[in-house]
């Protein structure tokens, strides 16, 4: 990690920086809690280094928007293994001709004091194809904001994976092999 003004500081870029791999290292080093605000999750992988975490006692909430829910997803495992799992569902009203809001968030707030941001998915098209960047952030005072981000979309705004499902019965996970 770098310093730029007091504030320590990494860049990655895929495919070439294997961002998958960074999170996952991540998530690994974590000790109290993980809360994730994430517009499309659907890495296996990631998936299972986060219940990983779960069972060895990390904190951890996830945040999805609607889209992510669908058939052969690696939400059903986390909800499964105790993660904390929430669909964003605004309920904002909009015209017919309106495009739907999304829940375009992509942070993490590792412990009280790292974020790892950038326009990075937990998707593998994220990981292997597309040019995404993510930055990571050691400070405080930045990881409080977007802590408080996370509780203010997820009080305004969301819905437990179950509860969206039993509501959206079109919508049913079924967690991937």
């Amino acid at each position: 990690m770098a310093s730029t003004g007091g504030i320590q500081t990494a860049v990655y870029f895929s495919p070439e920086d294997h961002l998958e791999k960074r999170l996952i290292e991540q998530i690994e080093k974590e000790k109290k809690s993980i809360h994730a605000c994430v517009y499309a999750f659907t890495h296996t992988g990631i998936a299972k280094a986060l219940i990983e975490a779960r069972n060895r006692g990390v904190e951890v909430e996830v945040i999805v928007d609607r889209s992510s829910v669908k058939v052969r997803s690696p939400l059903q495992k986390l909800m499964e293994a105790g993660v904390a799992v929430y669909v964003w569902d605004s309920s904002t009203p909009r015209r017919k001709t309106a495009q739907r809001p999304l829940m375009h968030n992509k942070f993490c707030v590792f412990g009280s004091d790292k974020v790892w941001t950038g326009s990075f998915n937990w998707t593998g098209a994220a990981s292997r194809l597309h040019q995404e960047n993510v930055i990571i952030l050691k400070d405080a005072a930045l990881a409080s904001s977007f802590k408080g981000q996370f509780h203010t979309i997820k009080l305004r705004s969301c819905t437990p994976l179950a509860s969206y499902v039993a509501l959206h019965p079109k919508k049913r996970v079924v967690a991937r092999r």
